[in-house]
């Protein structure tokens, strides 16, 4: 019964966030054969609005981005297990991922697009709604890597039924700043193929991980690893790792957290494959990458309490700080019983939480394209339904890069920004004098500022949290 509770939960998080996207792999004649208007299945990358905070703004650089394909050799064929006769095969498993840096561009440059993926329902489908739809994006393909400097590098692992294009508005802004950027494209979910829940699931726990190990070693190797001009671009001793949901979920056993082998969802997964990856396996490091400087989870699954894939102890091994951004109402990961857990364990290292008050689980991903808005149940796999997408996205973007810049970049001043002078925004103060106008300003210390979210405009701070734990200085502190 839990074992049939836990897979049902799991793919509530499909319903959460089921986009997908790969410009290279799918036409967008896919979206022919309906009697949809294409017109209205299109959405874009965000670009931070006038009432976003200072350092959500676009960078100076123009973007570029690319798509290669990694193979990691002799893989655990887990799609393909053998029940009867328990017997797992292996396969060459083809990453493909998405690189954003900055470019060169010529004026006459046309940006790309991405295509994404939308995933109906299979009982009482939605009538007439296309298998893709259009992302609208900022960066150029295939453009010239500048060069004659290094930039900081970012994994970012997608949630489950995600790909890189839904999360382009944060990657694409990051690399605007001088961020290399490598959002893999896990293969959850492939146009044609069909869908068994129980062995992708397995497939989504065992790889996330796996994926993002295996591409931080392929794009810290030695220069000529990949034959891209980016390559050379990359300061292989300062990286990030990001993930949304169940990228998240890959990114704390990346950074040294062990899954928990006694949780019901670990034994799910066939053939013992996540062993290695388990808190006391000899094959596990347990250990953050020496070269991984900072983290950032947004609502990362499976630290609530009913799927338990990590004791509190687990957390300690995380070194690198960790910044986690999560809703308060999130009912796919938990936010008391779930992120707050990970946030108050994780003792080893400073960390910050970021709490969108009342937000639910959709933190990250583009806005819905007008069909969606058709029916709920396909809204609601883009949307929150509190917080204006645009809001998210600018809030995200500033804190982001604030965390960032200050542990990949050494921006000391950049802490201003994260050390906010009170754990709720809305009791920021700023007093504005009679016959004054404030309101285009940002707060950074003058005018009153002072007890107000530095680089948040006046009257825009509301409904935030942010909460921040030091790294322990003794057992037990």
């Amino acid at each position: 019964m839990r074992k049939s509770w836990i897979l049902a939960m799991a793919f509530a998080a499909v319903s959460a966030c089921q986009q997908a996207d790969q410009a290279n792999e799918i036409s967008t004649n896919a979206i022919n054969g309906t009697t949809a208007d294409l017109s209205i299945a299109t959405t874009k990358v965000s670009v931070p609005s006038e009432a976003a905070p200072l350092l959500a703004q676009q960078g100076d650089h123009a973007v570029g981005v690319t798509t290669i394909t990694l193979t990691n050799p002799e893989q655990p064929d887990i799609t393909n297990y053998d029940y009867g006769e328990q017997e797992m095969g292996s396969y060459d498993r083809e990453i493909s991922v998405d690189v954003f840096y900055p470019a060169e561009v010529s004026a006459a440059a046309t940006p790309t697009t991405y295509i994404g993926q939308f995933v109906n329902a299979e009982d009482d489908p939605v009538a007439d709604l296309p298998d893709t739809f259009t992302i609208l994006g900022n960066a150029y393909r295939d453009a010239v890597a500048k060069s004659g400097q290094t930039y900081p590098l970012v994994i970012v692992s997608h949630g489950l039924g995600n790909t890189p294009g839904v999360l382009a508005s944060l990657t694409e802004n990051l690399a605007s700043k001088g961020y290399i950027v490598a959002a893999i494209n896990h293969g959850d979910y492939i146009l044609g193929e069909p869908r068994e829940p129980l062995r992708l699931f397995q497939r989504i726990l065992l790889f996330r991980s796996l994926d993002q190990q295996f591409v931080l070693q392929q794009l810290t190797g030695t220069a000529d690893s990949i034959d891209a001009d980016w390559m050379a671009s990359i300061d292989r001793s300062n990286v990030a790792l990001m993930g949304f949901s169940m990228g998240g979920y890959g990114v704390l056993n990346h950074a040294g957290a062990g899954y928990n082998s006694s949780a019901m969802t670990f034994n799910m997964v066939a053939g013992n494959a996540l062993a290695p990856m388990a808190a006391g396996n000899e094959q596990f490091a347990g250990a953050t990458p020496e070269n991984v400087k900072a983290i950032v989870a947004i609502s990362p699954w499976g630290a609530q309490s009913q799927v338990g894939m990590w004791s509190h102890e687990a957390f300690e091994n995380i070194s690198a700080p960790m910044l986690l951004i999560v809703g308060s109402q999130d009912d796919i990961v938990g936010y008391e019983d779930g992120v707050r857990d990970i946030f108050e364990n994780a003792t080893m290292t400073d960390r910050y939480m970021l709490v969108f008050q009342n937000a639910m689980h959709n933190l990250v991903q583009v806005s819905a394209p007008e069909i969606a808005s058709s029916d709920v149940r396909i809204w609601a796999t883009f949307e929150d339904p509190v917080w204006q997408r645009q809001k998210i996205h600018d809030v995200n973007q500033h804190f982001i890069t604030a965390f960032l810049d200050l542990h990949l970049k050494g921006q000391e001043d950049r802490r201003a920004y994260l050390d906010v002078p009170t754990v709720e925004s809305n009791d920021g103060e700023w007093p504005q004098p009679m016959g004054k106008d404030f309101s285009a300003m940002y707060a950074d210390g003058e005018n009153g500022s002072d007890g107000y979210w530095r680089g948040f405009k006046r009257r825009q701070a509301i409904g935030l949290e942010m909460h921040y734990l030091p790294k322990a200085t003794s057992e037990g502190e």
